[in-house]
This record gives C-alpha cells, structure tokens and sequence, in this order.
C-alpha cells in the first residue's frame, strides 16, 4: 500500500479524487490546505488565505509544514495506516526534496503523486462549468460572477505552472479541463494498478 499526494489548483477535483481513494483503499483524507487556513487564524497579521496560492516564499514555508506532518504520519503505515493528503498551497519541489531527508526521512517510493489543473480551458469557460455544478459547499457559491473570473484567470495560469512543474519533475499529470469524471477515473485505475503491481510483487 503507498499514501497518496494530489497537488491541483482550487476547483480541480482534489478532494473528490482524495474521498475517492478514502472509499476504494480506506486512506484517511488529510486536506492540506486547512493548515494554512488554521494558520490564517492564528497569526492574522500574515494575510494568509487558503485560496492565494502564488506566494512563493509562503508556499515554501507551507512545503515545510507539509512535509514535517507526513513524516510524523507516516509513522502509522507499519500499522496499516495509509493517508491521501490534498491541496494546492505548497511547492512541490520542496515536498520532494525534503520528505527524503529531514530529521524523519521518508522514502518516496512509498508515494504516489497526483497533480491536477485544467490549463486547456478559458476562465469564461471555467467559470460557466463551476456555476453549473457548483452546490451551497463550494466556496465559489459565495463569490460574485465578476470575481469568480478573477479567481479562475489566476488558477488557469496555475494550472499551466502546475503541468510544467509535473513534468520536470516526472509527476503524474491529468488535465480535467473536459470530462472532469471521466478523468478521476481514469486515475483511479492507475491507482488500483500502482497498488495491484505493489501487492503481486509482495511489497507492502
């Protein structure tokens, strides 16, 4: 069994794909994003919003407190205890780079990485899918048309960041501008291969 990253923007299906996964393999869901919300409470005088993901010095720190909570979590999969962690407000360079060393390394073998974007979509037409099947528990149902088209111009840029980023550093990309469904489960299915090669090669 591995645990499981999905790195995405705002809107791409992460939390989706993570209680996805939670159904099929019984991973605990771990939502990344809300230590920076927590954070945002705690020290209000940084402006830290879960939703501003372009700082790159912030998402750097938050990389640091990613990686330190997997590795202390990571203590539980010898019990059989296995996590699906999602957000966005990280730098994934860091994660890598850190999650092997550090003072409690984990080997990344015992990942499989995840990222999401829809970089082949206009933010019009984001916006207009989002709205048709938004429900009252996005957070986009709570913003005016007007800034949910500032918001999706930033994550369409985002989004193309985040492809580039998977393939230099040979990450799984999957592009759910269209079919967003039928992309998850697309993943899903490599996931169940990742997980069926695992157990016939008799690792756990």
């Amino acid at each position: 069994m591995k645990n499981i990253l999905v790195w995405g923007v705002p809107r791409s299906g992460k939390s989706t794909l993570a209680y996805m996964i939670r159904q099929e393999f019984g991973h605990s869901v771990i939502q990344l994003d809300a230590i920076k919300s927590v954070y945002d409470v705690i020290r209000p005088e940084d402006k830290i919003s879960a939703r501003e993901t372009t700082n790159y010095d912030e998402s750097r720190m938050m990389a640091k407190m990613v990686t330190r909570l997997i590795q202390c979590l990571s203590w539980g999969n010898a019990r059989g205890e296995f996590h699906v962690y999602e957000g966005v407000s990280f730098d994934m360079d860091t994660i890598l780079l850190s999650l092997s060393k550090e003072k409690f390394p984990v080997s990344l073998d015992n990942f499989i990485f995840i990222c999401l974007g829809y970089a082949e979509i206009s933010p019009e037409d984001k916006v207009k899918e989002i709205i048709r099947y938004e429900t009252t528990c996005d957070w986009t149902s709570k913003e005016s048309m007007e800034s949910k088209l500032e918001h999706f111009k930033v994550y369409c840029e985002e989004s193309k960041l985040i492809k580039k980023t998977a393939s230099r550093l040979g990450l799984n990309y999957y592009d759910v501008s269209f079919n967003r469904d039928n992309v998850l489960e697309e993943i899903m299915q490599h996931i169940k291969q990742t997980m069926n090669t695992e157990a016939f090669s008799g690792k756990d």
